[in-house]
């Protein structure tokens, strides 16, 4: 007799498992939910809310951890519930007629419910649909002279020397495996300060022109929270405006996104790029940035987006200490709530720095380390500096996991 121990991580991996001693079809998809596991941590909510919650649960073959005195007095409480997912869709049946919060509890499970295990996306940008089936990797392309990593390409070139030096970069990264693009001419860099808007259309509007004649299928998102910017580059071929303000600097952004039906990353920063490293502070930091995205999505919901041109980004290095930016990595399976899928930029930043001891143009082993990892967590999106390094070792991470 042979015992081996199982992770299940989703359904996709119950289903493998089930096929492999046997399981008939019909089977397959009666159990497979039933293998795989959640909890959810409910926050706020009167205890006898939390034990009406408890009991349908232990009537499920299931449970949820409440404190103490939850059990015997009328108090605001937190629980946590968990079970497998059949478990937990069931509960879901059992609370979406009761009264209170009991009603939007059920609502809201239902739909993370559903958007936790989600294995495909689809992002729609301008003429683009791209099926986000595996993790993806995003190029960057800095137009600047003060980039945090070196990499600014207004140092090596200028005029006509500098489009013909970004092609060769695109030229590069696309055969190197990268399946967007995202350029920026304005650093944000800690510290840094705005350059004027004209600057910052000279240095773009002639290279994404350029980029779009060129390569005419690959995603070219560009990095900017000016509206006048926004628009230039949206006439000139731009799929994707990648804003780090989330459009709260530039709101008028949300037309030119209707208009040219782009993709929109939203991305969680706190106060401004000159200031942001000053002493930021959080109480929790991933749900206080989860709460950041629920009001802009909601926002964008209410404006009619499609759901499908956005994606969200929750700005490492942007407002955070190196451990908030290392609990926010390893909670990211989190922000899969919102299903939506998950751009992070982790290349080169200084949190690598701070625990390796490398300066920026040396921290590429720890930019693949931390990619990686925050696949796991459920990434879909990487942007990076060093993309046939971070695509190899992004590809071998696949096969293993598929394996």
């Amino acid at each position: 007799m042979i015992i081996t121990p199982l992770r299940i991580e989703n359904e996709k991996n119950a289903k493998g498992l089930l096929s492999s001693v046997g399981v008939s079809c019909e089977g397959i998809d009666i159990l497979s939910p039933k293998c795989v596991y959640s909890a959810f941590r409910i926050e706020g909510i009167k205890s006898w809310e939390a034990n009406i919650i408890k009991q349908h649960l232990l009537s499920l073959g299931s449970d949820s951890a409440v404190e103490r005195s939850a059990l015997v007095k009328n108090i605001k409480t937190d629980t946590v519930i968990f079970g497998s997912i059949t478990q937990l869709k069931k509960l879901c049946e059992k609370l979406k007629n009761q009264p209170f919060t009991l009603k939007e509890i059920s609502q809201s499970l239902s739909l993370y419910l559903d958007n936790l295990f989600k294995q495909e996306f689809i992002l729609r940008a301008r003429d683009k649909t791209i099926k986000i089936k595996k993790p993806l990797i995003c190029g960057i392309i800095n137009l600047t002279t003060d980039s945090f990593s070196g990499d600014g390409l207004l140092i090596e070139a200028s005029g006509r020397k500098l489009k013909d030096l970004v092609l060769r970069k695109i030229e590069e990264m696309v055969t190197s495996g990268a399946a967007m693009i995202d350029m920026g001419a304005e650093s944000s860099r800690p510290y840094s300060k705005p350059i004027m808007e004209k600057e910052e259309i000279a240095r773009l509007a002639p290279v994404i022109c350029a980029a779009r004649k060129r390569f005419k299928e690959i995603l070219i998102s560009v990095d900017t929270n000016k509206l006048n910017v926004a628009k230039v580059v949206a006439e000139e071929g731009a799929d994707i405006i990648n804003d780090i303000t989330a459009l709260r600097k530039s709101p008028g952004i949300i037309n030119l996104i209707k208009k040219h039906k782009l993709g929109v990353i939203l991305m969680h920063m706190k106060a401004s790029p000159l200031t942001m490293q000053v002493n930021p502070k959080y109480k929790k930091v991933t749900e206080e940035i989860i709460s950041f995205f629920k009001e802009r999505i909601s926002m964008l919901n209410k404006e009619k987006i499609n759901p499908e041109q956005i994606l969200i980004d929750p700005g490492i290095g942007f407002g955070k200490t190196t451990q908030d930016n290392l609990k926010i990595i390893n909670e990211l399976y989190k922000f899969k709530i919102f299903g939506l899928p998950i751009f992070i930029g982790l290349s080169r930043k200084s949190f690598i720095g701070k625990i390796t001891g490398k300066k920026a143009d040396q921290r590429l082993y720890g930019t693949i380390a931390s990619g990686i990892i925050a696949v796991l967590r459920g990434a879909n999106i990487l942007r990076v500096h060093d993309v046939k390094e971070n695509k190899q070792a992004l590809d071998l991470a696949a096969s293993i996991i598929n394996n």
